[in-house]
Order: structure tokens, then C-alpha cells, then sequence
């Protein structure tokens, strides 16, 4: 049996990022696909609520909920534990985990893109505006996806520390995987 990953998401760019993102980082792990709530609710307590009820049914033996979404302008060192600590709270038998985009997905995108030139994604001010500089245009429900698929994980990983946190995330996972029953 494998480890599923039940991911809750905001955008819906980010329906078809993540898993693209999570494979990558993890192929062994079974990611399935996204619970999208709008930022809004998720930070309400009652809607977070359900997305979790929503995304652990996708789970039947052995699994975590992965809450991912974007600080936009709030601090994703407070914003994240908080988050966090509902989650667990609301979801005690299982792994749970929050990751908090400094800005956005897109930070991402332009972290581990080498034509972007940002050595600083958390810092690099707007990062839909750097992608639709370099690509002309850009939507993220159509090119999100394409361009995280792309990305360069090393060079995510040096530029981008809420990056880093998602590595350390799904490693935690994949160790959980490695337990999983047979």
C-alpha cells in the first residue's frame, strides 16, 4: 500500500501545479488530486474544516493532508504554523502538513527558472510579472503546470526557502511511506 498525499490547494493553477511538483519531488508517493478552496476560506476555520473532511476521504489507508497556498502578503513564518496547528487539530490521526508560498506558486516557477535571474525568489517582487516578461504572457490555470514541470529543483531549492520547507515536507512523507503496511 502506498502513502497518498490528499493536497488542498487555492488556485486553480495550483490543481494541476502541485501534483505536477509533488511527483516530481516524489514519485514513490501516490498524490492525489487537489481540494481547491479559495484563499479566503481557507483561512477560515469552518471552511478549513471541510476542505480537510473533503481531502482525508481521499485517503483509505495510509496518508497525510498537504495544505499549500500562498502567503500573498502575509508572513509565512506566523501564517504557516497557525495553519498548521488547526490542521493537526482537526486532523490527529493523520500526518498533516501546511506550506506556505512566500507571495506565490510562482515564486516557485521564477525560483527555479535560471532565465528569471532571481537568486531570492521570497524577495524578487512579482513573480507573475517577471513569468509574463520572459514569456510574454501567462495564465496560470493554462501554463502553470508546464512551467513548474520544467523548473530546475536544484535551483528551486538554493533560491527559495518556503521551498525548502515543501523538500522537507514530502521527505517527512516519504519516510512515513517506508513504514506504510504491505
Amino acid at each position: 500500500m502506498s502513502f497518498v498525499i490528499a493536497p488542498i490547494v487555492e488556485g486553480h493553477g495550483d490543481v494541476s501545479a502541485l501534483p505536477v511538483l509533488l511527483r516530481r519531488l516524489a514519485p514513490s508517493l501516490h498524490v492525489k488530486r487537489p481540494v481547491r478552496f479559495p484563499r479566503a476560506q481557507l483561512l477560515q476555520h469552518v471552511h478549513l474544516e471541510r476542505a480537510v473532511r473533503i481531502a482525508s476521504s481521499n485517503i483509505m489507508d495510509h496518508g497525510g493532508v498537504l495544505l499549500v497556498l500562498d502567503a500573498d502578503q502575509d508572513c509565512a513564518a506566523r501564517l504557516g504554523p497557525d495553519l498548521e496547528a488547526q490542521l493537526r487539530s482537526l486532523l490527529p490521526q493523520r500526518p498533516s502538513r501546511v506550506v506556505v508560498a512566500v507571495r506565490e506558486f510562482e515564486s516557485w516557477i521564477v525560483a527555479g527558472g535560471p532565465e528569471y535571474g532571481v537568486s531570492d525568489a521570497d524577495a524578487a517582487g512579482s513573480p507573475k510579472r517577471r513569468i509574463r516578461d520572459q514569456h510574454g504572457v501567462y495564465s496560470e490555470a493554462a501554463d502553470q503546470a508546464r512551467l513548474i514541470a520544467v523548473a530546475d529543483l536544484d535551483l528551486l531549492e538554493r533560491n527559495s526557502r518556503s521551498f525548502r520547507r515543501l523538500r522537507r515536507v514530502i521527505d517527512e512523507f516519504e519516510r512515513l511511506s517506508q513504514d506504510a503496511p504491505t
